[in-house]
């Protein structure tokens, strides 16, 4: 007799590129990072990361998101941040954030595994922001703050996406905000910054979940178990 005790979930994100979209699937460690896979589909099920993007791009180490979405249509649509007011007047919004959640360090931050950013010398800080580590990184984050919280992976050839956008040209426009030191722009020229020339991830998708055991119940020996399995398509 086996129980499903363990779960991966696989979400997709699909992002933008300036006209080239991609869709990146990554795989969700639901039994080593209960508590983050739960936080980070808590954004995805509210729809918090769609129009969000990628502000930070730090190439040989990390692509950051997950803390701000641009969306034209709000106020006056501008990509800007009053520092004075602490205040967002026009499209650049920060995504909107739920209460911090406990460190789970297990796993090291090796090429193409995705973590939780937090707060220097607070390791239970992680609220939206993720990141996706673009080499071995675990000398570092591994030992830091407690350690960054590993909950995921990218599937397939999803890593030739996130390498395109740690190529793209990086701007510091910490004049807009504090947080956008190394931010990756597209064709871009000069102000306004519009949504064409960022980062943009469209949508972040639950796809489905895979257990690692099937409860087949009591089995009598000798006894043929055909077990149902149930593949459901939540998008296209």
């Amino acid at each position: 007799m086996s129980n499903a005790s363990v779960a991966d979930v696989i979400v997709r994100m699909e992002i933008q590129q300036g006209t080239v979209i991609d869709n990146v699937d990554f795989r969700l460690y639901d039994g080593e990072a209960p508590v983050t896979v739960t936080n980070f589909l808590n954004y995805v099920n509210d729809g918090d990361y769609d129009q969000s993007f990628i502000h930070r791009s730090a190439p040989g180490f990390v692509v950051q998101g997950g803390g701000f979405i641009f969306d034209p249509s709000i106020n006056d649509g501008t990509f800007s941040n009053d520092p004075l007011i602490n205040d967002y007047p026009g499209g650049l919004q920060p995504v909107p954030t739920d209460p911090p959640i406990v460190n789970e360090f297990s796993r090291s931050n090796t090429r193409g595994t995705i973590s939780m950013a937090k707060l220097a010398g607070d390791p239970d800080s992680a609220t939206s922001q993720w990141f996706i580590n673009l080499v071995d990184n675990s000398a570092s984050l591994d030992n830091d703050n407690g350690g960054y919280t590993v909950f995921g992976d990218v599937l397939n050839n999803g890593m030739a996406v996130i390498d395109l956008i740690a190529s793209q040209s990086i701007y510091n426009r910490t004049d807009i905000h504090t947080a956008f030191g190394e931010l990756p722009l597209i064709d871009f020229a000069s102000d306004p910054i519009l949504s064409s020339n960022i980062v943009q991830v469209n949508t972040v998708t639950e796809l489905f979940t895979i257990t690692s055991d099937i409860d087949y119940g009591t089995v009598t020996s000798g006894s043929n178990v055909q077990p149902e399995i149930t593949i459901k398509n939540t998008g296209n």
